[in-house]
């Protein structure tokens, strides 16, 4: 087994890691899974682990530069968290993670963040660090109602525009089980920020992109 990471540029590989997207979520629509591969691929990178020439496990890191109280930093979201039914039980995802935190370690990043699906994965999360701040909020950012939140570049805004068009053709079932979900934060810079800095705060994160 080889664990790599799949840079920005790296479409083509990037590409190869579509079936295990396709296999292991719930997407709903072909359209999201589409735009998804055609789009977000170009500016995220992606954690690998290889059997041979196949991708059997992964961690998307998709980038976003947040305002943390009236500081810019990068952030990254973890999200496409998958391993090949296949290949579970073996600690690839432990691989798989460990290394995004290693590389964004390296970056000097405040934090990274994640929302997981349900209670099991958020106390498996928690043994890489991952610690609970607060539920996901379906409200979009503003200044006056989140102290963290992405920063609003036309990027973003671009992201935000994709985003609502998804949700409005979602159920409400999904939309109350969006509501639901909580978001876990991994302090990377110990130096400047604590977890209790983040708790006490209120946080947007972006859901569908």
């Amino acid at each position: 087994m080889q664990v790599e990471i799949l840079k920005r540029n790296d479409i083509e590989p990037k590409l190869k890691t579509r079936y295990l997207y396709e296999n292991c979520f719930d997407i709903g629509k072909d359209d999201f899974i589409n735009y998804y591969y055609d789009e977000i691929i170009k500016r995220n990178e992606i954690v690998v682990v290889k059997n041979g020439d196949d991708i059997v496990s992964m961690v998307h890191l998709n980038p976003y530069t947040y305002d943390i109280c009236g500081s810019i930093k990068p952030v990254h979201y973890l999200v496409g968290i998958a391993t090949d039914k296949n290949y579970r039980g073996k600690g690839l995802m432990r691989l798989c993670i460990t290394k995004a935190l290693e590389y964004l370690n390296s970056l000097n990043e405040p934090f990274c963040y994640l929302v997981p699906d349900n209670n099991e994965l958020e106390k498996a999360y928690q043994k890489f660090g991952f610690v609970t701040v607060s539920k996901f909020v379906l409200d979009k950012f503003s200044n006056d109602k989140y102290d963290i939140f992405p920063f609003k570049s036309d990027e973003y805004l671009k992201l935000m525009k994709n985003e609502d068009y998804f949700l409005k053709y979602e159920t409400k079932e999904y939309i109350e089980e969006l509501s639901n979900k909580l978001v876990m934060i991994n302090v990377l810079d110990k130096i400047n920020y604590d977890i209790d800095f983040f708790k006490n705060k209120k946080i947007y994160v972006c859901q569908e992109v």
